[in-house]
């Protein structure tokens, strides 16, 4: 099980050969990051989009002199030829390019040639942070904007996948709020009571769901001391399970950019993980990113591995 964001790169090296199609790899950043992993694991990516271009890119560095690359320059196609590859066991791995997401998400959800597996597609993020040796996985900041009780189930699902991927064994969900009792008032709280509803009609076997809890609840033995809260998920969490985009989009850049914090990401739900940075993120965060698809793909560290 890994404890810091990081621990990915003493752990990618042992996993198999990866595929990963890049859609529109004609950008600085792309090519860097996965420059990048190529000394910790045997990548092999396949390149889409201006053939021109990623050739004067990959020129700068050696180990990508190999790389398959298959000219490209309109988006739509371009992803259909992704989501071809991973429909025929060509590709394991999907990455975001140059590329606007509503292209690349139109092409994976398309019910012809798409590659979408779950009912939802969701952001999973994991955080970890300097000073707490615990690691986070906080979800979704990225891709669905107000779920309600059943998409947040789907959500959570997904974490879950995500967390027993990296060898969680039985993940300790928790629905973040702002208080720990319900409020009709605070939307966040009923949400937390009507998924808490579902999984007590619904075992669900191989996690814990508890809340609505503050963040401090989630994260601190001491604050849940203070306050004598019982649960199996208080102080402890693994998986934070935010009630919108907004808060969980909010926690993750304060998380990176204010904390510190080291983090990758997915989109996860399809057929193959996802790997959807923004120009944001810092070369670090991208890098982890892939290694993380790389890991969760092969089944490295799975529980139940």
């Amino acid at each position: 099980m890994l404890k810091h964001v990081k621990d990915l790169m003493s752990v990618v090296h042992q996993t198999q050969p990866k595929r990963m199609a890049v859609v529109f790899a004609h950008d600085a950043h792309v090519i860097e990051a996965i420059a990048s992993c190529l000394p910790y694991t045997t990548l092999h990516p396949i390149l889409i989009g201006d053939e021109t271009v990623i050739r004067q890119l990959i020129s700068e560095y050696p180990l990508l002199n190999d790389v398959s690359i298959i000219h490209e320059t309109n988006p739509e196609i371009a992803t259909k030829i992704a989501m071809d590859l991973v429909n025929k066991n060509e590709a394991d791995i999907v990455m975001k390019g140059l590329i606007d997401t509503k292209y690349l998400l139109k092409g994976v959800v398309n019910r012809e040639y798409g590659i979408r597996q779950q009912p939802l597609l969701s952001h999973v993020g994991l955080v970890s942070f300097p000073l707490y040796d615990h690691l986070i996985i906080a979800t979704d900041g990225a891709m669905n904007i107000a779920p309600n009780p059943e998409e947040m189930v789907q959500i959570i699902e997904n974490a879950v996948r995500v967390a027993r991927g990296i060898g969680i064994e039985k993940p300790k969900v928790g629905l973040v709020s702002s208080v720990e009792k319900p409020n009709e008032k605070i939307a966040s709280t009923m949400m937390a009571e009507a998924v808490k509803a579902h999984y007590q009609q619904v075992d669900a076997g191989s996690f814990y769901v508890d809340g609505p809890f503050a963040v401090d609840n989630l994260v601190s033995e001491e604050s849940v001391k203070s306050k004598g809260i019982t649960s199996p998920v208080a102080g402890s969490a693994d998986i934070l399970v935010f009630p919108n985009l907004d808060g969980g989009n909010i926690f993750y850049k304060t998380a990176v950019f204010l904390a510190q914090g080291a983090s990758a990401g997915l989109v996860v739900g399809a057929k193959v993980p996802i790997v959807l940075t923004s120009r944001a993120d810092s070369a670090e965060a991208k890098q982890y990113s892939i290694m993380l698809a790389v890991v969760i793909q092969d089944g490295l560290l799975a529980a139940d591995h």
